[in-house]
């Protein structure tokens, strides 16, 4: 009797130890692998459509709203007939989270919109009454202009009405994103202990630190430059942005993204936004931004030349207006 439960003892002794064996190699199973080619296409973007009030719309609605778009170039506001001669991404509908059609990325705030404070308004209504101007010097044009936006390979990332396209590539040491847009490429790192940099280091793009929470590769940056955060005039240019991002493999062909940003020189608070991205079937473009490379001189010449034109016709007006009150004018003396 005594041998029988010795041998019962040492039975749950030895499932125990099997039980926590196995629980242990299932704690140090390898994290997922997010590598792959990626898109976030769609006719859902960041904010919500002035039109659209919820964040859901039933299938019935989104199909009615999807097929008045799908197939057509967006609204934009163009003098070069940019809206007709681009190449445009316009066979998407809708995103789809958790099987809802969603009519922004933003969940938060409620209303899909950005919630910029007060002096933050203030710039992007002056930005928008002076989008033709000034043209002095380059660092004055916006940062599309430039060839600097800076929207595709984020934090967070965003899309847009073409080349959606993500490149993933996974390690032990960092997961790399490389956009397809603007060709941004961004390293995220991995390694245990990781910290940013001082905050008088900036760069592009911010610091990106990556940890496994489970399944999710939730991932901080900041340290962005100045740029970036877009204080308004009078706030603190090297003040801290910080995104956090979670990256979630929902199985071969989806990934589960969702984001909050905190930048307390443009928002009255942090917002929050998912989406899921889908595989993409390739290939990758290379994205050249010649507008930088060739408008930028020419905007500037032709400013240079409409300042050149207005001068002269003023010395004109003077001129003329100086011969009918029989004074002499400038070219007599």
């Amino acid at each position: 009797m005594r041998h029988g439960v010795g041998i019962a003892a040492a039975a749950a002794a030895l499932a125990l130890a099997l039980t926590g064996a196995a629980a242990g190699a299932a704690r140090a199973a390898p994290p997922p692998d997010l590598s792959g080619l990626w898109s976030n296409g769609s006719l859902t973007t960041l904010e919500r459509p002035k039109d659209l009030k919820a964040l859901v719309l039933t299938e019935a609605e989104a199909a009615a709203y999807e097929a008045k778009r799908r197939g057509k170039p967006p609204e934009i506001e163009d003098d070069v007939g940019g809206a007709d001669s681009e190449w445009w991404e316009l066979d998407h509908g809708l995103g789809r989270v958790r099987g809802q059609a969603r009519t922004s990325w933003i969940v938060s705030p409620a209303d899909g919109k950005l919630p910029f404070n007060a002096a933050a308004k203030a710039v992007n209504t002056a930005r928008m009454a002076g989008r033709k101007g000034p043209t002095n010097n380059p660092e004055e044009r916006g940062r599309t202009d430039r060839c600097l936006p800076g929207t595709a390979a984020g934090p967070p990332m965003l899309n847009g009405v073409y080349n959606n396209n993500y490149t993933f590539v996974q390690t032990r040491e960092a997961l790399v994103i490389h956009a397809e847009y603007f060709s941004d490429l961004r390293i995220v790192r991995l390694e245990p202990g990781a910290k940013h940099p001082p905050p008088a280091v900036r760069r592009w793009l911010g610091d990106s630190i990556g940890r496994w929470e489970g399944a999710t590769l939730v991932i901080e940056t900041t340290n962005f430059t100045p740029l970036e955060v877009d204080a308004p005039p009078g706030g603190d240019p090297a003040a801290d942005m910080v995104v956090t991002e979670r990256l979630t493999r929902l199985g071969p062909t989806q990934l589960h993204y969702a984001f909050t940003v905190r930048n307390p020189a443009r928002f009255v608070m942090p917002w929050q936004g998912e989406m899921v991205m889908q595989t993409a079937a390739g290939p990758m473009f290379e994205y050249a931004c010649h507008e930088g490379n060739y408008s930028m001189t020419s905007m500037l010449a032709a400013a240079r030349q409409a300042e050149a034109a207005a001068k002269a016709a003023g010395a004109t007006a003077k001129a003329a207006g100086a011969a009918s009150e029989g004074t002499p004018g400038p070219s007599a003396r």
